[in-house]
């Protein structure tokens, strides 16, 4: 067997980010090409959810797991939720003919970590995946539901932090632009209408606008001007890394806060941001609510789950207090408040489910 440059690079980028494993699986029997990356589990089992798309490279579903993996870690320490940093991504079309095959050989590789890792909902999966998933995995997450209202509830507290830190602005009267009205993003729609918002909405697919415009009565615009619309809150909320070096410069809003995962291209980002006085709540902060209504069904215990998303703006609050105080980047901030967290609970890590 032969090492390749491309193995040792990639052992070299998980000791550098601290990963405790990741596992590449195949199964061309039925087409399947798969990452399953565990970044941290000394708070718990890592979970994260089931991302199924196709990537333009087998590189480009790495990253995106290690990225997404990573970013659990800090979100779970963040929400106070005993569980640590996962993902998977199935490097696949959702719309493949044998879908429920390619779900079931995932879901196999998914067991043999024998409960390190908790697969939840992503793009791409539904809860009726979850369900097939659960037949071949030990624990499963959001097999009652999906938790997507429950994101879009910490994604609209954490726009009013942000709206407060911009001169005591409210939602009433502002202006917020969605992109992206999937599940969160038609939930964050109907919320901020619902308390007086103006709100612009763009998304891959012309239904979902004409039924946000049907049914909350939001404006549609055009994907490629939602990001540059004239705003007091851009929320991106479908795919990450939207915000970069191309796109930063054109941006029109006072404030920043998205569901997307990952919203910036590179952390270094925020600094940027910040330098322009644009408000920044972290997506890792800001859309921790399904995260919070997963680990409550996990342990079959619903009681004060909405007091605990809420909770999600004191700890907005906190950020970028911290951030003011300090004179650095929200992100910088938020990271360290999550990895002193980590850091209090190392002696737990690594997590292995009991026999």
């Amino acid at each position: 067997m032969t090492t390749t440059t491309a193995t040792v690079d990639l052992q070299t980028e998980l000791h550098d980010r601290d990963f405790e494993q990741v596992v590449l699986c195949r199964d061309p029997e039925v087409g399947l090409e798969s990452v399953i990356a565990v970044h941290d589990t000394t708070l718990g089992p890592s979970l994260g959810g089931v991302r199924m798309r196709h990537y333009p490279s087998r590189a480009a579903a790495r990253a995106d797991a290690l990225n997404l993996a990573q970013a659990m870690t800090y979100k779970s320490a963040l929400a106070g939720v005993p569980l640590g940093g996962g993902k998977s991504v199935i490097n696949a079309d959702p719309r493949v003919a044998n879908r429920d095959e390619v779900l079931i050989a995932h879901a196999k590789y998914i067991a043999a970590l024998n409960g390190r890792y908790i697969p939840a909902l992503d793009m791409g999966t539904s809860v009726r995946d979850l369900e097939l998933i659960g037949r071949h995995v030990p624990v499963v997450a959001a097999q009652r539901g999906d938790p997507s209202y429950y994101t879009a509830r910490g994604v609209v507290r954490s726009i009013e932090v942000a709206l407060e830190a911009c001169d005591g602005r409210t939602i009433s009267g502002s202006r917020v632009a969605i992109q992206g009205l999937g599940n969160v993003g038609l939930h964050v729609a109907a919320m901020l209408t619902g308390q007086g918002a103006e709100v612009l909405g763009a998304d891959i697919d012309p239904a979902r606008v004409q039924r946000a415009v049907d049914e909350f009565g939001i404006t549609g615009v055009d994907l490629a001007d939602v990001l540059s619309a004239e705003v007091d809150v851009l929320a991106p909320c479908a795919g990450g890394g939207v915000v970069d070096d191309q796109t930063l410069p054109r941006l029109r809003t006072t404030a920043l806060v998205g569901a997307a995962n990952n919203v910036l291209s590179a952390a270094s980002l925020a600094r940027d941001l910040r330098e322009r006085g644009i408000v920044h709540v972290p997506d890792f902060v800001a859309n921790a609510g399904g995260l919070i209504a997963v680990e409550a069904e996990l342990r079959d215990d619903a009681r004060g789950l909405e007091e605990r998303v809420d909770a999600i703006a004191d700890t907005a609050r906190e950020v970028l207090n911290r951030s003011t105080t300090a004179g650095t980047d929200v992100v910088s901030v938020a990271l360290s408040m999550a990895k002193e967290i980590v850091e209090a609970n190392r002696k737990y890590r690594p997590y292995f489910r009991a026999p």
